[in-house]
């Protein structure tokens, strides 16, 4: 048996959290108190629910939402009320779709991928693009992600449309967003008008009077720049409805040898929490 840790380190400064002015915020690591000056010592640790590698379920941003992100969902469980069967040594197929660069993935990805697996009625899935590996992520900082491959609306719809089809509950990706840097990123760190030098996100000013000047939307909706037509829609919202959870940007995925593994799964146990940093685990079996 062979055990591979997929998860991304959560580190400070890390460029998942930067380049997104409101949904991926910073890390921090702070001593505020110290033996020499205070005769404690006090310690503060800031993560976000997206941080490292997520485990982000329909009831994102719960406890703070009343209903899920999405109506019609199949499943509905917060974090707490996952059933530790449906995260512990759970087969799983690889989806294969090199990519790297700035590309989007698309449906007819999607279903090649399928139809070279061998995926099984009710596995979960690990589409892997062979970006994700740790040191990319060290190296290139905030541009791991802005370079990166992420997930066209075509494709989030066909998979949500596969994964009912088969069954499946959970998906990962070693792609550092669900929808593409370019589109979410839009006007702030990506696209022609973007910011440069590019300011922090939340909560730094910019980002607020960034906030103050986007249009009104519902409190469970991310509020969002007008964007060209060209760049189409966001898929991540019709996919999450298919599934227990989305998780993104894993590493190390490439070192995978099998067509098929047994995913160990540890989001935060978080009381009605809704997303989470979490831990990834691919156990090879011996042939």
């Amino acid at each position: 048996m062979r055990v591979l840790d997929l998860s991304m380190p959560i580190w400070e400064g890390a460029g998942y959290g930067e380049v997104l002015p409101m949904p991926n915020l910073p890390v921090s690591f702070t001593e505020y108190m110290t033996y020499d000056w205070h005769g404690l010592r006090r310690t503060q640790i800031k993560i976000d629910d997206e941080s490292g590698s997520p485990f982000m379920t329909i009831w994102q941003r719960s406890p703070h939402i009343s209903d899920p992100i999405e109506d019609g969902g199949i499943y509905e469980w917060r974090l707490d009320e996952v059933p530790l069967d449906r995260l512990i040594m759970r087969p799983t197929v690889i989806l294969d779709v090199p990519a790297s660069g700035d590309y989007a993935l698309t449906a007819e990805d999607i279903d090649r991928a399928v139809a070279e697996a061998d995926y099984q009625d009710g596995d979960e899935v690990l589409l892997r693009t062979g970006w994700g590996t740790r040191m990319r992520a060290y190296e290139m900082g905030e541009r791991y992600v802005l370079e990166g491959p992420g997930w066209g609306y075509e494709s989030c719809i066909r998979m949500g449309e596969v994964m009912r089809e088969r069954h499946s509950a959970i998906l990962m990706t070693d792609a550092p967003l669900i929808m593409t840097a370019l589109y979410q990123g839009w006007g702030w760190s990506a696209g022609p008008e973007r910011i440069v030098p590019r300011p922090k996100p939340w909560p730094s000013t910019e980002a607020r009077e960034r906030l103050l000047d986007l249009p009104e939307v519902p409190a469970t909706k991310t509020p969002q720049p007008p964007r060209p037509a060209e760049l189409g829609k966001g898929g991540y919202r019709d996919l999450i409805k298919s599934t227990i959870a989305i998780c993104k940007c894993l590493v190390g995925a490439d070192e995978i040898r099998s067509k098929r593994v047994d995913m160990i799964m540890m989001p935060m146990l978080v009381r009605r929490g809704g997303a989470s940093p979490c831990r990834f685990f691919a156990v090879e079996r011996d042939e």
